[in-house]
């Protein structure tokens, strides 16, 4: 069996940097652009799709949070590898949690992002601000996450990527 393969179809793999800026106490999310082809317009990390010529996970990582944000990789500091997670369409997100002092200067690639969003971590870290919901998606029913305590809708793989962090 091809672990790149789940029903048949080819498995795309991806990965975030989960950004953990200092001077604010606050993890760094985006806002996807509404002409995306994918999840447009949702809240998400820095990243995207692994592409040939990235050596590893953490490689397409920094790249994307270089084209997204213009955040070199020599301003990153990487903490550890979290948990992957799979998308509801079966995607699997590789996860980086990484520090930064401060995210400006930053440049937004309005073709991919559209803002910046600066989420407390006293807030990430509260477990109590993540509830389980059930989404329903072509004909099937999915336990999902998502995170309460933003005015901005966090869910899915983003919300259990953050509860990783979570006390």
């Amino acid at each position: 069996m091809d672990l790149n393969e789940f029903k048949g179809k080819k498995l795309v793999h991806s990965a975030v940097v989960v950004l953990y800026e200092q001077l604010s106490d606050s993890l760094i999310l985006t806002q996807r652009s509404e002409q995306l082809r994918t999840h447009p317009g949702e809240i998400c990390f820095p990243g995207g799709i692994w592409e040939e010529g990235d050596d590893n996970y953490c490689v397409t990582a920094l790249r994307e949070l270089q084209e997204e944000l213009g955040i070199t990789p020599e301003r990153i500091t990487l903490i550890k590898e979290l948990n992957t997670q799979k998308t509801l369409l079966g995607s699997i997100i590789h996860p980086w949690f990484a520090s930064i002092e401060s995210v400006k200067p930053y440049q937004l690639n309005y073709h991919e992002v559209v803002r910046l969003i600066s989420i407390p971590m006293v807030l990430v870290q509260d477990a109590k601000n993540y509830k389980d919901f059930i989404i329903e998606r072509a004909g099937r029913r999915y336990v999902t996450c998502e995170f309460t305590a933003n005015k901005d809708w966090v869910w899915g793989a983003t919300a259990r990527i953050m509860k990783q962090l979570a006390k």
